[in-house]
């Protein structure tokens, strides 16, 4: 089940607001959240109740009440682990994650702000190397999204600047 906490005020001194957001049962591992430019919250989570599928819930307020739009990004196999999502130049959400089955870094940039659309899904990182655990993805000033993740065989962090918005073509390592 996947829920959400809101605090009431700026020091979270009382009592959290908690909204249920997804309540099937085996859904809200490897949760990340953003903030959407028109204030509402954008979740990535991965649903367990099958084979692994990585999916976004749009919360319907700012307080994430109501009822969300829930979407599938990614229905491979495994995929969805450790996601970072974070919000585009555009305004739609951009998710790096851990493809499970394929030990490869992934990232899905969504097509509208809701997630709703077909993403376009990029393997950012597919060496014969175990990559892409303990991702962290942000925006950077030019609008391309960079990703630090872990390459488990080799134990070290790596970091890939996206070429463009949408993660698609070669990433530079830095």
């Amino acid at each position: 089940v996947l829920k959400v906490a809101k605090c009431v005020d700026a020091a979270c001194s009382g009592p959290a607001v908690i909204t249920t957001v997804d309540a099937t049962t085996g859904v809200g591992t490897y949760t990340s959240l953003a903030i959407g430019n028109d204030g509402i919250p954008v979740i990535s989570y991965v649903d367990e109740t099958g084979v692994g599928a990585l999916k976004v819930a749009r919360c319907a307020n700012a307080n994430c009440t109501g009822t969300a739009t829930i979407s599938t990004v990614d229905a491979t196999a495994s995929v969805g682990y450790f996601s970072s999502i974070a919000i585009g130049a555009d305004g739609f959400p951009v998710i790096g994650y851990l493809d499970g089955s394929a030990g490869s870094l992934k990232v899905a940039k969504c097509s509208n702000i809701a997630c709703t659309g077909a993403a376009i899904l990029t393997t950012v990182d597919n060496s014969a190397n175990d990559v892409g655990a303990f991702s962290a993805l942000a925006i950077g000033s030019d609008g391309n999204p960079v990703i630090a993740y872990q390459d488990a065989t080799a134990n070290t962090v790596k970091v890939a600047k996206c070429a463009n918005t949408a993660c698609t073509g070669t990433p530079t390592s830095i």
